[in-house]
């Protein structure tokens, strides 16, 4: 089956998903085309395994925005009188910035978890290691993202993702039934 178009949506999607301003957009190219080649496979569960971490990490992302521009611009009624309390009194909020983060990185271990079995399983069905690479990546990511490192791997994980997009081949051929069920079996 033709995989061409699928393969360039989820490519670009995944690209424009690394720019800030076009997040959602990509977001939802990269889903189309997964979903067009989660079909192709005849394996739904590459498409849920995106879908909902993707969702999930769209929520967490908002909240978290909105929280940390909430708790730093917080202002008491008497700082609005005198700014000089400002700098005093927003000490106290750092703390809070790093339970947040520390939130934050407990949030995605689910949707990382996720993901890491799609790229999985999209590298069993076309035997491309970059989506190996990229679920290892993810992996190690989530381990090391306490201290500021696994957030580089993450970024690592990315770029091995879009490459695995774009390295996909054109047309898919079905293997026969007793060995694809075996597979996904045997996962």
């Amino acid at each position: 089956m033709n995989l061409k178009n699928a393969k360039i949506m989820a490519g670009v999607g995944a690209i424009l998903e690394l720019a800030g301003h076009f997040g959602l957009i990509g977001f939802i190219l990269e889903l189309i085309g997964i979903y067009k080649i989660s079909e192709t496979v005849k394996d739904k569960r590459i498409f849920n395994y995106i879908l909902w971490p993707g969702i999930i990490i769209f929520i967490i992302y908002i909240g978290g925005f909105l929280i940390f521009t909430g708790s730093f611009f917080y202002s008491s009624p008497n700082m609005m009188f005198n700014n000089d309390e400002f700098f005093y009194e927003t000490g106290h909020r750092f703390p809070n910035m790093f339970l947040m983060f520390i939130g934050f990185i407990v949030s995605l271990i689910l949707p990382i978890i996720y993901q890491i079995k799609a790229y999985t399983l999209l590298g069993d069905y076309f035997g491309n290691d970059y989506f190996y690479k990229s679920a290892k990546f993810l992996k190690w990511g989530l381990i090391l993202s306490i201290i500021i490192v696994g957030l580089l791997l993450i970024f690592i994980a990315e770029i091995f993702k879009i490459i695995g997009y774009f390295t996909l081949p054109d047309e898919y051929k079905l293997e026969k039934e007793g060995e694809e069920e075996w597979r996904v079996k045997n996962y």
